[in-house]
């Protein structure tokens, strides 16, 4: 997405910023709302830091071989906050409440790195885990509605991961009209699919192939641990 904003027009181009605020706006905003902000000003602030990233074009320095991008967007969206506070500060004393800018600061040779293991990281990183699983579920469903299987896909998606109440095969194969044999043929079928479309969507932020893995463990880890700060 990076890639096309910076080499095609005006129109495409916004395009591509725009659809990486869409996928990246529910970590900002689960980040800042553990934060402290309440729900009107983490919107604001959300709606804020994208424009500033876009407005000063802080976007063209991520670089795929210097980690992931998940990890500069935190860092960036951290140094933000920082400042933030930071005139909040000077304006309760009297003074400027100038912030300075994402840009002005790589000027001056500081790179916002996010603090490891920080619990807005957890928070941040456990949010980007959900959208990628639930983008993964709607381009499985997708597939099935274009072929005219919506209907199979409600019974069958019970058989993925994180669904409230899997079903039993036995009870999928009274529900869908066909053996047990069938069934599970056709579960077997729709979890690579999904395996498949979540691995095309996390390869898509790591910098090698051989990253892909390391990085679907890592965020398993990130669903599965207790969440931190209300997260």
């Amino acid at each position: 997405m990076l890639a096309e904003a910076t080499l095609n027009g005006d129109t495409r181009g916004r395009s591509a910023l725009d659809k990486m605020c869409r996928e990246y706006r529910r970590p900002v905003f689960a980040v800042l709302r553990a934060r402290g902000y309440d729900e009107s000003e983490a919107e604001d602030l959300t709606q804020e830091f994208f424009l500033q990233l876009f407005e000063t074009e802080a976007w063209k320095r991520a670089d795929r071989q210097r980690g992931r991008f998940r990890s500069f967007l935190l860092g960036t969206l951290t140094h933000t906050l920082q400042h933030e506070w930071a005139a909040r500060r000077r304006l309760k004393r009297g003074g400027d409440t100038t912030t300075e800018s994402i840009e002005a600061a790589r000027e001056k040779g500081e790179e916002p790195v996010a603090s490891d293991g920080a619990p807005s990281d957890s928070v941040f990183d456990r949010e980007w885990a959900l959208h990628l699983i639930q983008t993964a579920f709607a381009k499985v469903e997708g597939d099935f509605a274009s072929a005219g299987r919506s209907g199979d896909f409600a019974v069958l998606r019970r058989f993925l991961p994180g669904v409230e109440k899997p079903l039993r095969y036995d009870e999928a194969a009274k529900l869908l009209g066909k053996n047990e044999g069938t069934v599970k043929s056709l579960v077997h079928r729709l979890r690579d699919d999904y395996r498949v479309a979540l691995r095309s969507l996390v390869a898509r932020t790591v910098a090698a192939a051989h990253e892909v893995d390391e990085e679907l463990a890592y965020l398993h880890t990130v669903l599965t641990a207790p969440p931190r700060d209300g997260g």
